[in-house]
């Protein structure tokens, strides 16, 4: 009987001390979108806080570049990034259309992303499909 509540004791210790710990970066919320005060209405201070918004809405977040260069192969619209430190390109291949805006060859755009698990569409060997979302197009 002290063997079996020992063993218990053991292995409830273990589970215990296994427990994955929380970091900063499982707590960040980068889908956060930042808040314009609506009792505002003066359009001389929303104008000034345009730029301190526009940096914000790009924190965070993934320099990319539209790009049609497969669509003789079957890929409509791909984004290419370039990676940290690697110097690799990385090719995306949106989930969903992009808008006209912003489906245009050479646009540099800022957003998020989220690999997907699913096939690569038809005629189309180059990239991963990914969720391209909070989209916001690079100001030269």
């Amino acid at each position: 009987m002290k063997n079996i509540f020992l063993g218990m004791a053991l292995i409830a210790a273990f589970s215990v001390a296994c427990k994955v710990k929380t970091t900063k970066e499982n707590t960040n919320n980068t889908n956060a979108k930042p808040t314009v005060n609506a009792s505002n209405t003066n359009s001389k201070s929303e104008d000034s806080n345009a730029p301190v918004q526009e940096a914000m809405s790009i924190e965070n977040k993934t320099l990319g570049k539209v790009s049609h260069r497969y669509r003789k192969t079957g890929c409509n619209t791909v984004i290419e990034v370039k990676l940290e430190g690697e110097g690799e390109i990385q090719t995306l291949i949106p989930k969903d259309k992009l808008s006209n805006q912003i489906d245009v060859d050479g646009t540099e755009i800022y957003f998020n992303f989220l690999l997907l698990r699913m096939p690569q569409p038809a005629g189309c060997s180059v990239g991963q499909p990914a969720d391209i979302t909070d989209i916001v197009i690079k100001k030269n």
